[in-house]
């Protein structure tokens, strides 16, 4: 089975591949359904390509949005530019943007989870339009996705896996376009799910009541984060082609984290429980919602994972602080991205588990090698560290 990250910019793009991902979509500029995301230029598409191609890797583009009128000649003139490129696949929605794909290129097309493809019948609608894969709606249940790939052999099936869940049916929301102005189905979503809700009652106006509070506020629209870690195995004997993180918006650490965790998983005997307990353990090292194991109905609705702390909207124990990015003088060297202090206790993460490494902050100093008590964000920092092979690794604050 395929494992298919998300790949926010260029550098997330690579850190995917680096940490295990067999395949990475990302979107360009326009037409994905992440328009806050960096996304790509077409220079950044040129590298991302050619990085996966020497990487064994396949890049996939995001053309997933639904299209108004005024949307279509851009849209033709990027295929034009597009169709050389020797990009593996695009990701399509809209009926009007998969013929216009296939009447301006040869590229593969992927038929995207916005489709909400739920039925043997649509999935055969698609795949004799030519379209290579599908990406199942997020709805369906394990054993409905099996119905479609019994019935359809040849046809790919892609299954979200791990990541964030949207509250409307396969993504198809309006609260963003209602309260904002900015269209989740044109890659604008304010993300209103997750804004503070409290119920009222018609005769107590002014009175909000929260349904479920913590320190964080109310979140009664937001779901909790898909996790199928535990159901990874069936998956793979199931012949579907494709297991796909969520997460174009995450941070690099967050792609790196998962990918490394799932690919690891992939290569693990399922009986080899001392492994399976560290995956499930470095799960909590990234900052989530509580799991569960979504729509597909395995079991009941946890992913199998013991939550440490249910009581914040997000749950995690490691803070992400910046990437290695040289060793000098007996020194690693990297940009910071949080609060790094004398005295904290960090750890380097590297595609391969167990090629970890501790670190205790002794001393610290920035960049011109004075002396500091902790760093700052987005300037460079030196921590006296013996062992050289550091470069490239992530670097996280212990926080429990």
């Amino acid at each position: 089975m395929e494992l298919t990250a998300p790949g926010g910019d260029l550098n997330k793009v690579k850190t995917a591949i680096d940490f295990g991902a067999d395949a990475v979509y990302c979107g360009y500029n326009l037409f994905g359904l992440r328009a806050t995301a960096t996304n790509l230029d077409q220079a950044d598409l040129r590298e991302a390509i050619a990085y996966a191609h020497q990487h064994n890797a396949k890049l996939y583009l995001t053309l997933n949005a639904y299209l108004r009128n005024a949307d279509y000649p851009a849209l033709t003139q990027f295929l034009v530019w597009l169709k050389d490129s020797e990009i593996d696949a695009v990701i399509v929605s809209d009926p009007g943007v998969f013929d216009l794909v296939r009447q301006y290129t040869t590229i593969p097309i992927h038929i995207s989870t916005q489709s909400n493809v739920t039925s043997v019948a649509a999935a055969r609608f698609w795949a004799e339009r030519g379209a290579k894969r599908i990406v199942m709606a997020r709805e369906l249940s394990f054993s409905e996705i099996l119905e479609i790939k019994n019935a359809l052999p040849e046809l790919e099936l892609e299954c979200f896996v791990h990541g964030a869940m949207c509250v409307a049916y396969s993504g198809r929301c309006l609260l963003s376009a209602y309260f904002n102005q900015r269209s989740a189905n044109s890659g604008a979503c304010t993300q209103v799910c997750r804004w503070n809700w409290a119920l009222a009652e018609e005769q107590r106006p002014g009175e909000y009541l929260p349904i479920a509070e913590d320190q964080y506020g109310s979140h009664i629209l937001s779901s909790k984060d898909l996790c199928l870690l535990e159901k990874l195995p069936a998956l793979m004997q199931s012949g579907i082609h494709s297991g796909k993180i969520e997460g174009r918006m995450k941070s690099e650490y967050y792609v790196a984290q998962i990918c490394r965790i799932y690919r690891k998983a992939m290569s693990t005997d399922p009986a080899d429980e001392l492994t399976w307990n560290l995956l499930r353990e470095e799960l909590e090292k990234v900052s989530h919602r509580p799991y569960w194991q979504g729509f597909y109905e395995f079991d009941n609705t946890d992913a199998g994972i013991v939550e440490k702390s249910k009581d914040k909207a997000y749950v995690s124990n490691r803070e992400y602080c910046g990437k290695v990015i040289a060793h000098e003088d007996g020194n690693l060297v990297f940009d910071s991205l949080s609060k790094v202090s004398i005295g904290d206790s960090l750890e380097i993460i590297f595609p391969e588990l167990s090629n970890d490494k501790t670190l205790q902050v002794v001393e610290l100093y920035d960049d011109d090698h004075n002396p500091v008590q902790c760093t700052k964000p987005n300037a460079r920092f030196r921590i006296p560290m013996p062992d050289s092979e550091v470069v490239g690794g992530l670097i996280r604050r212990c926080v429990d």
